[in-house]
């Protein structure tokens, strides 16, 4: 019985350790795995969630990280842009939060308008980036072209009268269309007018109805600072938030308020929205006699053959013609009355939409549950509709999110030079010469015993005690003197040989039976035949591990492959990608790592067996 029981207490001991062993190993690997984890997760990022540093990105199961992530792409990545359009004042698109309270149909009926506006009324949503990846709405762009010029650049060019080497040149973009400008207009071209078809052609959640509102509001607090109690004041209002700060759409009564509005309109509203009511002609006449003088120094300018001024007619909106935008313009900010001041913003206009599908504001505040005293009161519900529309697409959001990133590391690998090809001839000539140089040495230093075997090796050694930055000089004017700079000979002649290579096979050769060869010799075998029919397959695991050495450094080496091969033609994957982060943001990095990754884990994976029999053959011989 003690004779059991000491037994019994020595194997719970040896589980005991085998357990904590096993706990190491777990551990161990948790330590291996979790910082490529973290590296994933982050490469789904962007700068709203680029520092969270979870396993699992936040958006792909939170609704709310998802429309933090939305509002950013949608307005450009640019805060202002977003406070500007929302009339809110959030430092951070991390700091966003989903809406409370959502009245369904205001959203509804606000959502059903939009779809109204004409073109020169929306700004394209998804349109720029801060992070210089590509935005969603201009690779969709890039992709409706390819389709309709059939996937050839050189149509583009032809069609534009533009120069574009490739679908990724940075010149290949959509025309400005940035509504809240002052100076934007409609073009008259081929490619504006396809561009608009394309921009109207896309859901609705890509536009953005131009908020005039936002602007003024903008304007105010810029020069006033954001006391909506003292801007109140001013104004002859209340101003309870800032919603509640609406651009009039003619000259205020309140002169504070009037003051300010005359100054914005002549100085900061956008031309395309402003008009003239009638009674402005008299005036914008005069203003053309003190800039011009005579009336045929005014019809040598513009082309015309007026006989009297009182022929020169007043366009309502701005003009198209540059001399009579010109003159437009300067009676805008100048002489113009400013009584005769009309506003055409998209408030209006959805003011006066509410007005014809209720016709009565009872009826609205009764579909709202609100108590609006009159339609200007009603504020567009922008926000809430960017919510409930992130909510009706999440899932097609959260798939660009996904592949976003990858998409633009993709495109730089793919679109740029022969960079796939490039890496893939390095990587296969690479492991060819690998396999054939460093065996025949190897074999020829085990078969005869030359009497120098053991000087060549130490010299062979000797190699690995320089690192590869020390030859990079020499080598490279040895490449240059033989004119094979920025060719594949250039990338590949440096590795043909590897010192450590020849020294692991000299020694596993010398481990095999020597019966086998004295065999072959008997049969009439050739040294050729023994060296492909014998040596080569017995030795496949060290080779297998020779060849992940080769293909690592071939397929990850950038220093050399940029120093012999300076022509963007000949860079390899690896070059591309180290230029690439240069002005590429952390998500976008993290994702061209796990690319890159890619490739050597696979190696590894579907070799796995062979390569660890040649760590452990070796070892045991």
């Amino acid at each position: 019985m003690p004779i059991i029981s000491v037994i019994g207490r020595r194997q719970r001991k040896l589980r005991t350790v085998i357990i904590a062993l096993y706990a190491v190993l777990i551990v161990g690997a948790v330590t291996m795995v979790y910082p490529f984890a973290l590296m994933v997760s982050m490469s789904f990022a962007s700068y709203t969630d680029q520092t969270d540093l979870t396993l699992v990105p936040g958006y792909w199961r939170d609704p709310a990280a998802l429309f933090r992530k939305y509002q950013e792409s949608k307005y450009n990545e640019n805060i202002d842009y977003f406070n500007q359009f929302l009339q809110r004042e959030v430092p951070t698109f991390k700091d966003l939060t989903p809406p409370t309270q959502i009245n369904a149909a205001a959203v509804a009926d606000w959502q059903e308008f939009a779809q109204t506006l004409p073109a020169d009324y929306l700004d394209l949503a998804h349109q720029e980036t801060v992070s210089q990846i590509t935005p969603e709405s201009l690779a969709k762009y890039r992709a409706s072209l390819q389709g309709r010029f059939h996937n050839r650049i050189a149509e583009v060019n032809r069609a534009y009268g533009e120069v574009h080497t490739d679908w990724t040149d940075a010149e290949l973009r959509y025309p400005m269309d940035h509504w809240e400008e002052r100076q934007q207009q409609a073009g008259d071209s081929r490619k504006y007018r396809e561009f608009l078809s394309f921009k109207m052609g896309l859901p609705a959640r890509y536009r953005i109805p131009v908020s005039m509102d936002g602007m003024w509001w903008k304007w105010l607090i810029t020069k006033y600072g954001t006391d909506l109690k003292a801007l109140g004041a001013r104004h002859g209002r209340s101003y309870a938030s800032n919603a509640e700060v609406q651009l009039a759409e003619s000259l205020p009564a309140h002169p504070g308020l009037a003051e300010d509005w005359v100054e914005f309109v002549r100085e900061e509203c956008p031309l395309h929205y402003l008009a003239f009511a009638p009674g402005a002609e008299p005036a914008f006449r005069e203003a053309l006699q003190a800039r011009y003088g005579s009336l045929a120094a005014f019809n040598q300018v513009h082309g015309t053959e007026y006989t009297r001024w009182q022929q020169v007619p007043l366009a309502t909106t701005v003009p198209k013609g540059e001399a009579d935008r010109v003159d437009w313009m300067e009676f805008v900010t100048g002489a113009a009355p400013a009584q005769c001041f009309r506003l055409r913003t998209p408030e209006a206009r959805y003011h006066a939409w509410l007005a014809r599908t209720y016709r009565d504001a009872a009826k609205l505040n009764q579909a709202y549950g609100t108590s609006y005293a009159s339609w200007v009161q009603v504020v567009a519900p922008r926000y809430e509709s960017d919510w409930m529309e992130m909510l009706a697409n999440q899932r097609a959001i959260r798939r660009e999110f996904v592949v976003r990133n990858y998409r633009e590391v993709l495109q730089v690998i793919a679109l740029h030079g022969r960079a796939v090809w490039n890496t893939f001839v390095l990587v296969v000539a690479t492991l060819l010469v690998t396999l054939i140089v460093n065996p025949l040495a190897a074999y020829a230093l085990s078969r005869y015993q030359l009497p120098g075997t053991y000087k060549i090796l130490l010299f062979l050694l000797a190699t690995m005690a320089f690192p590869a930055e020390v030859t990079m000089i020499p080598n490279f004017l040895l490449l240059k003197s033989a004119h094979l700079l920025n060719t594949y000979w250039a990338l590949i002649l440096p590795t043909m040989a590897s010192g450590f290579s020849i020294f692991i096979l000299k020694g596993f050769f010398d481990s095999l039976p020597r019966e086998l060869y004295e065999a072959a010799m008997l049969d009439g075998a050739r040294e050729s035949t023994m060296f492909f029919r014998i040596t080569m397959p017995l030795s496949m695991p060290v080779l297998a591990v020779i060849s992940l050495a080769a293909f690592s450094v071939a397929y990850g080496s950038y220093m050399w492959a940029f120093l012999v091969c300076q022509d963007p033609k000949m860079w390899t994957v690896m070059v591309w990608l180290i230029q690439m982060e240069s002005w590429a943001p952390q998500f976008m990095k993290m994702a061209s790592l796990v690319i890159t990754a890619v490739p050597t884990l696979l190696v590894f994976i579907f070799c796995q067996n062979i390569i660890m029999r040649g760590i452990i053959l070796p070892v045991e011989k």
